[in-house]
């Protein structure tokens, strides 16, 4: 190796250190759960793996930080539709989740890098970076912090997307307003 003391580069090159290094650490196990639990998610065509999704979760734990007043942390069966309805409320497109860069370092911790998108009540499309922060626990993920870049941005599009449903469903089930009169001959 050039530039190297002849004593160092027999390490580097020592057998029994590149054995070592075949070895997957637990950071890296945890990283691949969570690059596999992505894939299943973003699987294209035919949508999520929902197969590989319930192998690699036992999430007992979801906190959501979109600014909304359904943010906060979900347990249990209240996950799934926590998640939904955030995705339903922001306009968030799911499949168009970009994972960036996946980090870990301690035991159990994987940090997600990702870029969300959707659009608004309007159709206007927004973009931002998430992080999340996800715990891995004997290969399966046990619990997920979502942060996002623009709580105030999601807040505001949820409360308008939230209102305007409200006026749908109440024109729908008859309790709206009733249909402004013709004006008179």
């Amino acid at each position: 190796m050039p530039g190297t003391h002849p004593a160092q580069a027999e390490r580097n090159t020592h057998p029994a250190q590149a054995q070592r290094n075949t070895h997957p650490t637990r950071a890296d196990r945890n990283k691949d759960v969570v690059r596999r639990f992505y894939e299943a998610v973003l699987r294209e065509p035919g949508g999520p793996d929902f197969a590989t999704i319930r192998e690699l979760t036992d999430e007992q734990e979801v906190e959501l930080n979109w600014g909304h007043p359904d943010s906060g942390v979900h347990r249990g069966a209240a996950i799934g539709p926590a998640r939904h309805r955030m995705h339903l409320l922001t306009g968030m497109d799911p499949s168009a989740l970009v994972v960036e860069e996946l980090l870990a370092e301690g035991p159990t911790r994987v940090v997600v890098v990702a870029t969300n998108s959707g659009t608004d009540v309007h159709g206007v499309p927004w973009t931002m970076t998430v992080l999340e922060l996800v715990d891995v626990v004997d290969g399966r993920i046990t619990r997920k912090r979502s942060f996002y870049q623009d709580t105030a941005l999601l807040r505001d599009i949820a409360l308008e997307r939230e209102a305007a449903l409200g006026r749908e469903a109440a024109l729908a089930d008859g309790s709206g307003p009733a249909a402004p009169a013709p004006p008179a001959p």
